[in-house]
C-alpha cells in the first residue's frame, strides 16, 4: 500500500505552507493520490511524488500553464519519464519550446523531500502515548520529552545546538523530527535555496 500524507504532513515534508496546498487544490494545480468525503468535510492524501511536486511547484520562478502543470506533475507525481514539454533527465527536468531549453535543477528539492521524509518516519516510531507518562502527551519514546514542547521551542528560533544541549537524551534524528513537527500546521515561509534554471539553445 503506498504511503499517504495529510494536507499539513504534506506541507510540512514539502516545507510549505497548508494553505498554499488547499489554494492549488481549489486551483486544480495539484491532484491528490486519494480523496476521501465524510459527510461534508473532504480529506485528501498525497503520495511522496505529490508531495515533490508541491515543492517544486512552489519553487517555480515563473508562472506555469495548467497544461504545463499537468505535465509536471505526470514526471514528478506519477513517474512518467517524458510528457508534453517536460522530460526527465536524472534529478533534473528539461523544458522543450521550439528551440530553446530550460534546464531545472531540483536535486536540492529531491533531497530536502527525502530528509524530511527520513524524519517523518523516524518520528512515527519514535513518538509514543501513554495515559501513565504526562498524561498521555506524546513523548520520544524513553523519555517524559513532549514532542510538542520541544517544537516549540524550534517555532520560537530556538538553535538545534540549544536543544541539543538542554534535551542531551534526544538524538539528531529525534530533533530533525521535532524540528518537522513544528512546521505542523504553520507557515514556514520559503527555503533560502531557490530552484536553478539553465537556459539552452538547441542545436
Amino acid at each position: 500500500m503506498p504511503e499517504l500524507f495529510s494536507v499539513s504532513e504534506a506541507a510540512a515534508i514539502a516545507e510549505v505552507s497548508a494553505e498554499t496546498i488547499r489554494t492549488a487544490l481549489e486551483k486544480k494545480s495539484v491532484s491528490p493520490s486519494s480523496k476521501q468525503k465524510t459527510g461534508k468535510a473532504v480529506r485528501y492524501q498525497f503520495s511522496v511524488g505529490d508531495v515533490l511536486y508541491m515543492k517544486v511547484l512552489v519553487e517555480f520562478p515563473f508562472a506555469l500553464s495548467k497544461e504545463d502543470k499537468q505535465s509536471l506533475a505526470k514526471i514528478l507525481s506519477r513517474g512518467n519519464r517524458t510528457a508534453a514539454r517536460w522530460s526527465r533527465e536524472g534529478a533534473n527536468l528539461v523544458y522543450r519550446s521550439g528551440d530553446v531549453l530550460v534546464s531545472v535543477e531540483c536535486k536540492v528539492f529531491r533531497q530536502k523531500v527525502a530528509r524530511n521524509l527520513a524524519a517523518f518516519r523516524w518520528g512515527r516510531r519514535r513518538i509514543v502515548s501513554s495515559p501513565d507518562v504526562l498524561g498521555g502527551e506524546p513523548v520520544f519514546r524513553g523519555t517524559r520529552i513532549p514532542v510538542r514542547h520541544v517544537a516549540s521551542l524550534f517555532r520560537k528560533g530556538v538553535s538545534e545546538k540549544e536543544i541539543a544541549e538542554d534535551f542531551p537524551a534526544l538524538s539528531s534524528r529525534d530533533l530533525a523530527y521535532a524540528h518537522l513537527f513544528s512546521r505542523l500546521g504553520e507557515k514556514p515561509g520559503r527555503p533560502r535555496k531557490r530552484l536553478v534554471l539553465r537556459r539552452r539553445l538547441r542545436t
